[in-house]
């Protein structure tokens, strides 16, 4: 017999869901990204946490400017954004990495099962007490956390994910950040579990992605949502640029 706090979740994923052929080269290709994620994700997992040393200050000596030369002005640059063959979604309803069977790390954020594909994480973090808040940012925006790899842009993933059910509590039982595939945001969970071989039919995918386009599907059987990680990549880098372009 299920808990109440199991049906608690279980309708929830339905409520996610109720609102809402790869050319072979490049199936090939996602297979290969996805084993070295495999890899590299294990790797992370069997490590300690890296110890960050920060490196002594150096007098460099103030030479006097040279003379510059005039120039004439360079055209405006224009940006483009470079779209992830990951963003893809095929004829048959599934994305570009669930063609086939795939790995997901699977982990929780207050009290909910959350699984994102392998092949399009970056690394794992853990949360630490030098998480510096910055002001005019959205209200899921925790802070910037440094790592070895740089400053990461940590997401609450609760407030983010499911704002009507956000409980403030889940501030201070984060320990961990998740990070996405090339870019500096990275997810806050509680918990990192192992990673689980998925396969396609497992999920029931969704059909209108307006609403929540982060929301993949669920894995019912885990009573687990599935996160489509490059996109909600895509909808954090948009947000960045519509937040550059107010501030000018």
């Amino acid at each position: 017999m299920s808990s109440p706090d199991q049906d608690a979740v279980q309708s929830y994923l339905d409520d996610l869901l109720a609102e809402s052929a790869t050319p072979v080269a490049l199936q090939d290709q996602v297979q290969f990204l996805e084993a070295i994620k495999r890899q590299q994700l294990q790797a992370l997992l069997d490590r300690p946490p890296p110890v960050v040393l920060e490196p002594a200050p150096v007098q460099v000596p103030v030479a006097a400017p040279p003379m510059a030369k005039p120039t004439e002005p360079e055209p405006p640059q224009v940006e483009v954004e470079a779209v992830s063959p990951l963003l893809q979604w095929c004829d048959n309803g599934r994305p570009v990495w669930a063609q086939q069977k795939f790995d997901a790390l699977l982990f929780r954020v207050a009290g909910l099962n959350l699984a994102v594909p392998l092949i399009a994480l970056g690394q794992i973090h853990r949360l630490t007490d030098e998480l510096t808040p910055i002001f005019g940012q959205a209200d899921w925006f925790m802070g910037l956390q440094p790592t070895s790899a740089g400053r990461i842009r940590v997401v609450n993933t609760a407030l983010f994910v499911m704002p009507e059910r956000y409980d403030p509590a889940f501030v201070q039982s984060a320990r961990y950040v998740v990070t996405i595939d090339g870019l500096d945001w990275g997810l806050a969970v509680d918990q990192v579990e192992q990673p689980a071989r998925l396969s396609p039919e497992d999920v029931t995918w969704r059909s209108e992605r307006g609403k929540r386009p982060w929301l993949a599907g669920t894995v019912k059987t885990a009573m687990c949502a599935l996160l489509d990680l490059p996109q909600m990549g895509r909808i954090l880098q948009s947000h960045d640029r519509k937040r550059a372009g107010t501030a000018r």
